[in-house]
């Protein structure tokens, strides 16, 4: 037994329950718990409670005015088990979302681990902007192909909200494919969406398609410094880095682009905030009768770039 689950068990009333001895606590007493361990550590506060509040709401599957109103409720035994252990994890550094084993997505929960990068609100954006391009174009059962996919999650969303999308994913991780094969099964989208191990277009090389969408590695390999501490210790460096000031990937793809896309058909990237002049001449350079077009976050900070081939 570890010493975090006997300092929770010293702590709340042992019920006898069989053979096994459980915890009997309230959602709020263990939410006060797990703040106290996490401040005792030195964790800010707000974040604190963000991460706890993730984990409870995740495990429940409730949202957070859920939660709330049903903080004086017990805490299931199976969670209770569960929760000195989750809560040693938020201690060591490791993102709430690992540790809970799904992250959000556009309105969706998909399984992470440490094998594929944890989605995040920049790549919705980039979601956003394929949907809103697709729609506006009315075009019928376009053909998508997402590069470097790690869980699934651009491809799988673009596959769910336009129901006539095929598409394929691909990614040099296997592991990476594996989490991907899970998210799949989950939204039952094994019939219209293909993922294959490629180093970039390697394993369809011999095939076009109407829209490319990527989020490649793009941070350069000394670029930590600006980078969150759990993100460098815990997600996969194989998604995060490219040589050459991050920009490698890109490069490789530009070569190609022309080659996979249909006649008129167009790529979306996302990008490093510090990377949309240098790429747009990568893809101009490469491309020259291409439409080249810059998009900013929310934040304003160049976040994607689209690459629109003539037909």
């Amino acid at each position: 037994m570890t010493q975090e689950k006997t300092d929770w068990q010293q702590t709340h009333r042992p019920n006898q329950a069989g053979s096994e001895k459980t915890v009997q606590i309230s959602l709020l007493e263990a939410r006060k718990w797990a703040l106290k361990e996490l401040a005792a550590a030195g964790l800010d506060a707000d974040e604190a409670s963000d991460n706890v509040d993730f984990l409870l709401t995740g495990a429940l599957k409730v949202n957070y005015g859920m939660l709330r109103a049903n903080l004086t409720r017990q805490m299931h035994p199976w969670l209770t088990k569960r929760w000195p252990t989750w809560i040693a994890q938020l201690l060591k550094g490791v993102p709430a979302q690992y540790v809970l084993g799904q992250a959000p997505f556009y309105g969706r929960e998909f399984v992470v681990d440490d094998r594929v990068l944890i989605p995040r609100p920049e790549t919705e954006l980039l979601v956003d902007w394929v949907l809103s391009d697709l729609k506006a174009k009315g075009e019928q059962a376009p053909t998508i192909l997402d590069v470097g996919t790690g869980s699934g999650a651009i491809i799988l969303t673009l596959a769910q909200e336009l129901p006539d999308v095929r598409g394929i994913g691909l990614d040099i991780s296997l592991d990476a494919l594996a989490v991907a094969k899970k998210n799949r099964h989950q939204f039952e989208l094994a019939n219209r969406v293909g993922l294959m191990h490629s180093d970039l277009f390697t394993a369809v090389a011999d095939q076009r398609f109407d829209v490319i969408v990527s989020n490649p590695p793009y941070i350069r390999p000394d670029g930590q410094e600006e980078m969150d501490k759990s993100v460098v210790a815990f997600e996969p460096d194989l998604a995060l880095y490219a040589p050459n000031g991050g920009k490698a990937l890109y490069e490789r793809m530009a070569h190609g682009l022309e080659k996979q896309l249909t006649p008129g058909g167009v790529a979306y990237f996302e990008i490093g905030y510090d990377q949309g002049e240098a790429l747009t001449k990568v893809f101009q350079d490469q491309l020259p009768t291409a439409t080249v077009t810059l998009k900013q976050d929310l934040a304003g900070l160049d976040r994607m770039i689209r690459v629109q081939l003539k037909k």
